[in-house]
């Protein structure tokens, strides 16, 4: 295989800030950006990203004893502006916000809503044509069941630092480490991620959250089979457990976790606009109320989902 030519100046693409998803790993959306986005196609001026996306999941029943089922909607905003220093040297700034909508049946001690704003400042210089190294860094806030009662322990910071190795267009892999706020056992967790393009029509995207693989249909019409996690890592209030019923659950850490399967669909519109369509199962769900003896799985559920991104 050829090498790659010499690329353009660089710079990154942000996604947003890093989050836990599982007890074992970090990132959701912002893991996907340090593990696919962080080094978009490289520019020489400026460029901005606005992204939304929407889902609907069916009701599925709670496995913790009690009657009744669990509904969900989510929702996520994401602005991201890159900018190029030079022909080594690429900023970012990133703001994000991440929403869980719960319909929770009578008598639970599940959260309303789990919501994250968050920021992110970032860096990347390239090194040679082959190599570059990144750095993404900034605080995020975290809130169960509304912005009522913020305290100092939702706030939290999280970066991560990694390289990116380009063997040619068709291949490269990211990797590094991520700071993994709020989980005192795992408080470093390693980043990878894989592109490769491996047929005409076809490119496997290997990594955390997401990994898929794609086919391109038309010029302007992408399907995937694909896997995500989905969730984070939030810290209740000195009240939220009075609240709903079980004191046990003040000042505790939830670590909310989902994993889903599915086929989706990109669509360009436009050569700046993208609009996006999936539909699969949530396989595995999970509230865990660390430290405490309450922890919630629930049955499999339908979900569908849209988006809208738009570069200028």
């Amino acid at each position: 295989m050829t090498r790659s030519l010499k690329r353009s100046a660089p710079t990154l693409s942000v996604c947003g800030f890093l989050i836990l998803t599982t007890p074992i790993f970090a990132g959701t959306k912002e893991l996907d950006a340090a593990n696919k986005d962080i080094a978009a196609e490289q520019q020489t001026t400026i460029s901005q990203t606005i992204q939304a996306n929407y889902s609907y999941v069916g009701g599925s029943d709670l496995k913790d004893g009690r009657s009744g089922s669990l509904g969900e909607q989510t929702s996520n905003f994401r602005y991201d502006l890159r900018m190029p220093v030079n022909d080594k040297v690429g900023v970012g700034f990133s703001i994000g916000y991440d929403r869980f909508d719960f319909s929770t049946p009578s008598g639970s001690y599940l959260p309303n809503t789990l919501e994250t704003l968050h920021l992110a400042v970032s860096g990347r210089y390239s090194i040679s044509n082959d190599w570059s190294v990144f750095a993404l860094f900034g605080p995020r806030l975290s809130m169960v069941s509304g912005w009522d009662n913020i305290e100092s322990q939702n706030v939290e910071f999280a970066g991560a630092v990694g390289a990116e190795y380009e063997y040619n267009p068709d291949f490269s892999v990211k990797f590094g480490l991520a700071i993994n706020p709020g989980v005192e056992d795992i408080p470093v967790m390693p980043l990878l991620g894989v592109r490769w393009h491996f047929a005409p029509q076809w490119t496997l995207n290997a990594g955390f959250p997401r990994t898929a693989l794609d086919y391109q249909v038309l010029t302007n019409l992408r399907l995937s089979i694909e896997s995500s996690f989905m969730g984070g890592t939030y810290k209740t209030s000195s009240s939220y457990g009075n609240d709903s019923g079980n004191s046990d659950l003040n000042n505790r850490t939830l670590r909310y976790t989902e994993a889903r399967v599915g086929i989706g669909a990109l669509y360009s519109l436009t050569k700046n606009i993208d609009l996006q369509l999936s539909a699969g199962a949530i396989v595995y769900r999970d509230f865990d109320f660390k430290d405490s003896n309450y922890e919630v799985k629930t049955d499999p559920a339908p979900y569908v989902s849209t988006g809208i991104k738009v570069n200028f």
